[in-house]
């Protein structure tokens, strides 16, 4: 037996035909207006899944990229102060020899002593250089400047405040003698550090008490570094250094010697950098790396040191024939290693053109395939609706004459 179709039936169906035409026409008309294949995830879960994905890895590439770039302008920065540190040295090499000469005069060999003295300021400042807001040679202390010139006319390095660090054979001497860390407790006890000495394992902090501001009274204290990691909890240096100086200072007075004694270790840090998914690489050359080293032979220098002693031979007393021999090698060790150092950070250099170029190629062929999984063919889609919208006028036009009249036809 036949099934009867009636005229409810071929509206009805009429009716979610057009229905389903004008929703295709709407999805054409958003991918057009977006150029995007989906609007949201629903629309296609795995497009929708592989687009998020490949932003997020071209997001970081870029941010890899940006790191990048920084660290190339930190380099030539870097290569730029190590080339005028050269030239200073070259300058000294040069005084040196002139100095050697037995002909000069002590008012001549003053003139160039003089000029040595002022090549310490002039090492100083550019070993203070600063790029967007760091010093490139204070390692990760790199929001102050890590050199200075003490009251003697000696390069050293300085802690955060500018106070002189001199590296002793068994540790350091932090002079806070000018700038000293003057006790918060309330009411004021007037005492103040005025000096942190490391020998070994142990350190001890220098304390004046100002009561009698004519006849300070000094005092110190002394921590044990071997006990740290001992106890429960375990001891630390910050917290050996705030059980020594309470009640005499507060928390904060403690960690303004905390940051002061750390300071060298900061210097001599290294800085890094991602460059790439897992790869993380070193980037900075220290105030250390340019003060401290071994020549060739194993010999430990100390370019301060150097100049002073240079300084001295250069006086009244000094022994003249160390000029041209020790202290003439020992500046062309100097110069040697600051060629070092610059083939150092040629060669990271080199890296970050690699790393860049690397990573730029990554970010085109990852914006290809994304560009493939999320964006559309404008000409197909344009060609689809015109024929969404030519199926859209032949359906009204032929419902028009096949659907049932109603009496509103003989009206």
């Amino acid at each position: 037996m036949s099934s009867r179709i009636t005229s409810n039936m071929l509206s009805s169906n009429y009716l979610r035909n057009m229905k389903l035409n004008l929703g295709n026409m709407k999805t054409l008309q958003n991918q057009l207006a977006s150029g995007k294949e989906i609007q949201i995830a629903s629309d296609d879960p795995y497009k929708a899944l592989r687009s998020m994905q490949l932003n997020t890895e071209i997001s970081y590439n870029t941010q890899y990229n940006e790191n990048i770039t920084d660290t190339s302008n930190w380099l030539d920065t870097t290569d730029t102060a190590l080339s005028q540190i050269g030239t200073v040295l070259g300058r000294v090499q040069t005084l040196l020899v002139n100095a050697g000469n037995g002909t000069y005069s002590d008012s001549e060999r003053s003139s160039i002593q003089d000029e040595v003295k002022s090549s310490a300021n002039e090492l100083s400042q550019i070993l203070n250089t600063n790029f967007d807001g760091s010093y490139i040679f204070g390692g990760t202390k790199s929001g102050s400047k890590p050199t200075t010139v003490d009251a003697n006319g000696k390069l050293q390095y300085a802690d955060k405040d500018g106070n002189a660090i001199t590296k002793t054979s068994t540790g350091m001497n932090i002079d806070l003698s000018t700038n000293p860390i003057e006790s918060s407790v309330i009411p004021s006890n007037n005492k103040k550090i005025e000096g942190i000495v490391k020998s070994g394992s142990n350190v001890t902090i220098t304390i004046k008490d100002y009561t009698v501001p004519a006849t300070p009274v000094t005092s110190t204290s002394t921590i044990d570094l071997t006990t740290v990691g001992t106890g429960t909890p375990p001891a630390t240096v910050e917290s050996l250094f705030k059980a020594t100086l309470t009640p005499d200072f507060t928390a904060d007075d403690a960690n303004k010697a905390i940051s002061s004694y750390s300071s060298l270790d900061q210097i001599n840090s290294n800085l890094q950098v991602d460059i790439s998914e897992g790869i993380k690489t070193n980037y900075n050359k220290t105030a250390v790396d340019v003060l401290e080293f071994k020549d060739k032979s194993g010999t430990a220098i100390n370019v301060s040191d150097l100049l002073s002693n240079i300084i001295t031979d250069l006086g009244a007393g000094g022994t003249t024939s160390n000029l041209t021999t020790v202290e003439l090698n020992d500046i062309q060790s100097v110069t040697a290693n600051l060629l070092q150092k610059r083939s150092e950070v040629g060669t990271m250099q080199n890296r970050m053109d690699s790393a860049q170029t690397n990573n730029e190629t990554q970010n085109d062929n990852m914006t290809n395939i994304l560009s493939k999984t999320e964006d559309i063919d404008f000409t197909e889609k344009t060609m689809e609706y015109s024929t969404m919208q030519t199926v859209y006028t032949a359906a009204l036009q032929t419902s028009a004459k096949i659907l049932p009249m109603t009496i509103l036809t003989y009206l």
